[in-house]
C-alpha cells in the first residue's frame, strides 16, 4: 500500500515541476473610451490630460513610437489647439515625450 502513495507524491512532484510557470503582467493598463475620458477630462477642467491619453491611444494603434498631432484630431475631443500645444510643452519639458516641430506643419511626437 506504500508503494501506491509513493508513487502518487512521486507522480505529484513530476506535475508540479512540468507546469508551467504563470508569468505576472509587468505593466498595467486601462482602457477607456476616448469620448468618455474628454467628458471626465473637460468635467475636471482639465483638457490638457486628454492631449497624453489621445498620445498613448494613437501610439497603440499605429504601433510606432512616433505620431503625427493634427489640431483637428484633438479638436473632436474638445481639445482647442493652444490646450494642445501648452500641454504638448509640459509633457516635453518633464520628459515623457519629444517633439518634432516644423514651420507651419504639424507636430511628430515621440512618446518616451
Amino acid at each position: 500500500m506504500t508503494e501506491g502513495s509513493d508513487y502518487a507524491k512521486r507522480r505529484l512532484a513530476e506535475l508540479y515541476a512540468a507546469a508551467p510557470v504563470k508569468r505576472k503582467k509587468e505593466k498595467l493598463f486601462a482602457m477607456v473610451e476616448l469620448v468618455a475620458a474628454a467628458e471626465a477630462f473637460a468635467a475636471m477642467n482639465c483638457p490638457k490630460a486628454m492631449v497624453y491619453v489621445w498620445l498613448v491611444h494613437e501610439v497603440r494603434k499605429t504601433g510606432k513610437r512616433t505620431v503625427p498631432a493634427p489640431n483637428g484630431m484633438l479638436a473632436k475631443y474638445g481639445v482647442t489647439r493652444e490646450t494642445k500645444r501648452r500641454a504638448l510643452k509640459e509633457l516635453e519639458a518633464d520628459g515623457l515625450i519629444a517633439i518634432k516641430q516644423r514651420p507651419l506643419k504639424t507636430p511628430h511626437v515621440t512618446l518616451l
